[in-house]
């Protein structure tokens, strides 16, 4: 279904804006269309801030992460005295990527081109060729630092911000989710153990929205998951949730969920309940249970290009114990089958797309309709007076 002329008028869009069990889904070219794509990036994923990964990823000082958003290499770092910083990965002489690898350790940051060096607070202190030019000492005053980007970690999780302008206020993005989800399932405890990444022929939205409902997990994932009841979570700020209350970890087989690692050490409130399946938006998919953790982010690349990298963790209590590789093998298990079978059909979806009309939304979907008018309300003009 090809796009509309006025693509992006709020009058198109009103079926889907109605109450949840009258409204109909998002029409095809929201998810196909590349300038929908780039109305999309520049109103929803360039403002917007990232979770990347885990305070506990960068132990020291001069640990570091690379990562890529919206075509654009990040260096996360950990500085001397002790807090996180984000800068563009490219030298501020000729452009050159500085740290090529996804993740390592640094005393400074060398350009590999011409040596430049800077420190881990992103000052340049060596730059070969201007010898007779400037005083080491006045390096620091050339104004040819790293280009920083804002970045900032809450109870244990870090997120960056590319956008251009200032951006908002972190703690006004995160609403109350760092105190409500982050805080009582002692994310600032996790370790990162395994990490994974995929590149799916898909729609980023996609791949949201088989996150934010469980009508799927009977179908799809019948021997994985099976039947897993929840219920949408009333949040506050930039995030989406379901919840769990049914089991005590969704991280094994079903049959299997009671022989998993004990409870998180110190969790409280919710994370005694059950499970939350937030996503912080638009597209860092974060599940946290009793027992463990792990998140999917979304990098699209195009309207139907999607780069995802995932990561496991456990607590550092659970990590640490003698028998950790031998049981960690059924929890690599259940993940690796359930990303497989999400894959596969958010790639079938796509494919069916560009034939389709728009559906509708059951009462198993009302996240869903949330997040596809959460789209809606970023990407439409607005409305004429």
């Amino acid at each position: 279904m090809a796009a509309p002329p006025d693509l992006f008028s709020p009058a198109r869009y009103d079926a889907v804006r109605r109450n949840r069990e009258k409204a109909e889904t998002l029409p095809a070219w929201c998810y196909t269309d590349d300038e929908w794509f780039q109305r999309e990036t520049a109103k929803i994923f360039r403002p917007a801030w990232h979770f990347v990964d885990l305070d506990t990823s960068l132990p020291e000082p001069g640990t570091f992460l690379t990562t890529t958003l919206l075509g654009e290499s990040v260096i996360v770092i950990r500085d001397r005295e002790g807090g996180v910083r984000g800068f563009r990965n490219s030298c501020r002489h000729r452009g050159a990527e500085l740290l090529g690898e996804s993740q390592g350790s640094c005393r400074a940051i060398r350009c590999p081109y011409h040596s430049w060096t800077y420190d881990l607070d992103g000052t340049l202190l060596m730059a070969p060729g201007t010898e007779t030019e400037y005083a080491r000492s006045a390096l620091g005053n050339l104004g040819l630092n790293l280009t920083p980007v804002p970045c900032a970690s809450r109870h244990g999780m870090i997120y960056v911000n590319v956008s251009p302008k200032p951006p908002v206020p972190l703690d006004v993005y995160l609403g109350d989710y760092p105190e409500r989800v982050a805080a009582p399932y002692q994310v600032s405890r996790m370790v990162c153990v395994r990490r994974l990444s995929y590149d799916l022929a898909t729609n980023w939205k996609l791949y949201c929205e088989v996150e934010m409902e469980t009508l799927h997990t009977k179908h799809i994932h019948r021997r994985s998951i099976g039947e897993q009841p929840v219920t949408a979570a009333t949040t506050q700020g930039e995030w989406i949730a379901v919840v769990n209350t049914d089991q005590p970890t969704p991280a094994l087989y079903p049959g299997s969920r009671s022989k998993g690692f004990p409870r998180t050490p110190g969790i409280y409130g919710p994370a005694e309940e059950g499970t939350y399946f937030s996503t912080v938006l638009p597209g860092s998919f974060i599940v946290t249970a009793p027992d463990c953790m792990w998140w999917i982010r979304k990098i699209p690349t195009a309207p139907g290009r999607l780069h995802t990298e995932v990561g496991y963790c456990f607590p550092r209590e659970t990590v640490a114990r003698p028998d950790f590789a031998e049981l960690a093998e059924a929890y690599n298990a259940r993940w690796d089958q359930v990303m497989d079978e999400d894959n596969q059909i958010v790639e079938v979806q796509y494919r069916g797309l560009r034939s389709s009309v728009p559906g509708c939304y059951t009462a198993e979907e009302p996240v869903v309709h949330r997040f596809d008018n959460w789209v809606l309300d970023r990407v439409l003009d607005e409305e004429s007076p």
